[in-house]
């Protein structure tokens, strides 16, 4: 009865969520994204439905991108094939998301004992997922009616190293496209538990911002699908090897504030296929502090500093 209710209550969220963000109009801002001082064109724009939404990791657009989900044209997983239980788990998000029809996995699917083998190491990992390869997978997705992509930040949001290779790919096809790529302006604590783990660098970049607000309730609802997705593979030593990777198919910390919320930064980082952080001196600095993490000493996929 208390699992029914809940279910309720999650798809009427959901319900009155969709509504509001939907686009009043032609040239109209989505109610999930306003404009910073008079820049109300930025917002305004997403209203067209030619956005991407462009993802390291199958949680990655739920933490970092939520805001965008009613106006993408599609949702991109770009830095591993999607496992049978990656599919299984988005064909249990409510319809009313529309997730599944538009979800695009860049380099296809895999069974569940490949991806405990392959793609849970690291280093096995990084010989097949690198800065050249994702922007390979990428480039066909890219099409001419996509005006602009979300995607990470520079720096990875708290250095993982698949987020900025993910950013790599993005902004070099954005500069070749001639179109814009948008991300969360914060610096983000690893396994950032709290509020004040994800900081506000908007104004500090200088670079153009709107807000996009994340609705903490629905943001926790959809993680729970993840978090009771526990991987399983065909043997004992395969699903420990999912398992050690992930106890779930949710990456980050469980914790209850354990995400950017309300409304948060976002900072253009290509306009019409100019890269706006090449010579960005807090950019620079930015990616220069936040350490890499999960890249494979022996075979880095991060061009050197």
């Amino acid at each position: 009865m208390r699992q029914a209710t809940r279910a309720v209550a999650l798809l009427l969220l959901i319900a009155l969520w969709v509504s509001a963000a939907r686009v009043s109009g032609a040239g109209a801002a989505p109610a999930s994204l306003r404009a910073i001082g008079e820049a109300q064109s930025l917002a305004e724009a997403f209203g067209d439905g030619r956005t991407l939404i462009v993802f390291a990791h199958q949680d990655d657009d739920l933490l970092w991108m939520l805001p965008f989900w009613p106006v993408a044209d599609r949702f991109v997983l770009a830095a591993y094939p999607a496992a049978p239980a990656v599919r299984r788990l988005i064909q249990t998000f409510p319809s009313e998301l529309n997730y599944a029809g538009r979800w695009s996995p860049a380099w296809g699917e895999t069974d569940d004992d490949t991806f405990a083998e392959i793609f849970t190491d690291r280093c096995k990992r990084a010989a097949i997922v690198n800065v050249a390869t994702i922007e390979a997978r990428l480039r066909p997705l890219v099409t001419a009616d996509i005006r602009r992509i979300v995607t990470h930040n520079n720096w990875g949001e708290y250095g993982h190293a698949e987020h900025r290779a993910v950013n790599i790919a993005v902004r070099t096809l954005a500069v070749e496209r001639g179109i814009d790529v948008w991300a969360l302006g914060d610096r983000v604590t690893v396994n950032g538990e709290a509020p004040s783990d994800y900081v506000d660098v908007a104004a500090e970049t200088g670079l153009p911002a709107i807000t996009g607000h994340v609705d903490p309730e629905l943001l926790r609802a959809l993680r729970s699908r993840y978090l009771a997705s526990i991987p399983v593979a065909s043997t004992a030593e395969l699903t420990t090897r999912l398992r050690r990777w992930s106890p779930t198919l949710w990456t980050w910390s469980g914790a209850p504030e354990a995400f950017p919320m309300g409304w948060q930064p976002f900072i253009q980082l290509v306009a019409r296929g100019r890269d706006l952080t090449v010579g960005n001196p807090v950019v620079t600095r930015l990616v220069r502090e936040i350490a890499p993490h999960n890249q494979c000493p022996s075979r880095p996929i991060l061009p050197s500093p």
